[in-house]
């Protein structure tokens, strides 16, 4: 049945100030926004904003769902937050663009997987970038060496063949393994697949911190060498003793900004998250084997134990996501020092999920109101009772603390623009991100005055305060009124 939006204020995505007027749903498109009072006769069912926001579905640039999508097919995480798309495969990890199973299901190639995703009951579209990580190990496992012309060639078709099944873009999570053992070079001869075209690099550059200039002006190079179209992945600057490079990083893309295309994204919280293992030094930090190595001999976790001294983290303050408490709390329970505390969650598992407090107030706001930065979660979306879901408050609160928090800085057109239309433009993502006639129906309605995210790292599983409903090509994805039922109109994009 037909639908008609009444007595909102509509925000098209464009960054133009809300309007007073009515939308029109027809076959799950746009088919009409005119002044209040046009659809009044229509034979449509009527859905009331009064006093609410008419929006473009959020976009989610930063996610990493694409496996834990076909785990837990009714994920509401990103949904509740009035997400309609997610970008996958982000920081290297793009599983879906290479032969890959996740329990019944197996796929050989993106085509493969898309099907999968189309055949399941999903609440939300799925938007991929093919990740070099992904296609490194598929060829070479995880090993330190240089890629041979061989093995290159072999990056290179795989990478070719995501792009033109409908991958956005190609992504790579340069401290991550095995993106850290690649070279500039290896980096600029697979991003040459992108020549002549708009597909995008999206990148988790080799350093946010002490090396920051080098790892920005590395990411430009790659850029340069394909499409010259650059999404800096998380655009941070970490630990105490570089906030203060945030001038002249903002100064290096602004002067690349005239002669490419160059974007970022960013969540809203101080805290990152990832592996333990990344509170490492060199050169331990390069060793695949950490914890085989820490099981095997006590005089190298005494090494390890000394080395962590010199941690690039503060492990006082590194919460431990699966126990939500900090090493120092840890520490302090089991009456040791902090770094053999530390050491002991690397020998039991050093994947596990932790947050660190790395990043500046000051810094975060001057970057959220950047006028080419997008809204995006760098997390993966759960159930919300998934007890291995993400621990992190950005996986359930993300987009409303972003429009909180950006709507004080900037107009509320422009906070929607940086959630909706900028990414639906970055990545290139046809018919969404604007209300627009004949685009696609992907839709949030949402109080601007209550908008927000109280959650936290407690695992208390605060829900967003403000969406009201959320639609996904046409259908109602989900509604505050019904908070239990959950849509299941989402489908895979092609970025062609």
């Amino acid at each position: 049945m037909d639908k008609v939006i009444l007595n909102g204020m509509i925000c098209d995505g464009s960054g133009s100030a809300p309007e007073a007027k009515d939308l029109l749903i027809k076959d799950g498109r746009i088919a009409d926004v005119a002044p209040r009072g046009s659809f009044n006769q229509c034979d449509a069912e009527k859905i009331d904003a009064a006093g609410k926001i008419v929006a473009p579905g959020f976009i989610d640039v930063h996610s990493h769902g694409d496996v834990r999508k076909l785990q837990f097919p009714g994920r509401r995480s990103v949904l509740l937050q009035g997400v309609t798309t997610e970008v996958d495969g982000n920081c290297g990890s793009g599983l879906s663009c290479v032969p890959g199973s996740s329990g019944d299901f197996k796929w050989q190639n993106l085509d493969e997987y898309a099907r999968i995703i189309n055949d399941l009951t999903i609440p939300v579209n799925t938007v991929v970038l093919a990740g070099h990580n992904s296609i490194r190990r598929h060829i070479m496992g995880d090993r330190p060496d240089k890629a041979s012309p061989d093995e290159l060639k072999a990056m290179r078709k795989l990478l070719e063949n995501a792009l033109s099944s409908g991958a956005a873009g190609w992504s790579s999570g340069l401290t991550y393994f095995p993106g850290k053992f690649s070279d500039e070079d290896e980096l600029k001869a697979l991003s040459q697949a992108t020549s002549g075209s708009e597909k995008i690099y999206a990148t988790h550059m080799r350093s946010e911190g002490d090396d920051l200039f080098n790892a920005v002006e590395e990411a430009i190079h790659v850029a340069q060498a394909g499409s010259k179209r650059l999404q800096i992945s998380h655009l941070k600057t970490i630990f105490p003793r570089n906030f203060n490079k945030i001038d002249r990083l903002l100064e290096i893309i602004e002067t690349h900004r005239r002669t490419m295309d160059i974007h970022a994204d960013r969540y809203p919280y101080i805290h990152s998250s990832t592996v333990i293992r990344q509170i490492l030094p060199p050169p331990y930090d390069k060793m695949v084997d950490i914890k085989e190595r820490l099981s095997a001999c006590e005089n190298f976790r005494e090494e390890i134990v000394a080395a962590l001294k010199n941690s690039p983290r503060d492990l006082s303050t590194t919460i431990l996501i699966s126990q939500n408490r900090t090493l120092a709390e840890i520490a302090l329970d089991k009456g040791i020092p902090v770094e053999r505390a530390a050491m002991e969650v690397l020998m039991e598992n050093p994947s596990f999920s932790a947050a660190y407090l790395c990043m500046s107030e000051t810094n975060l706001k001057r970057i959220l109101a950047l006028p080419y930065v997008c809204a995006g979660s760098d997390a993966i979306s759960c159930q919300l009772d998934d007890p291995t879901a993400e621990g992190h408050p950005r996986a359930i609160g993300t987009f409303p603390k972003f429009y909180n928090l950006v709507s004080k800085m900037c107009p509320i057109g422009e906070t929607v623009r940086k959630m909706t239309g900028l990414p639906a433009t970055v990545f290139r993502i046809p018919e969404r991100g604007f209300i627009r006639k004949n685009y696609i129906a992907d839709l949030v309605i949402f109080d601007a005055q209550e908008l927000d995210s109280a959650a936290g790292f407690s695992r208390n599983n605060m829900l967003p305060k403000g969406i009201d409903k959320v639609f996904v090509n046409g259908k109602i994805a989900w509604n505050s009124a019904e908070p239990e039922k959950i849509g299941d109109a989402g489908r895979f994009i092609a970025v062609n």
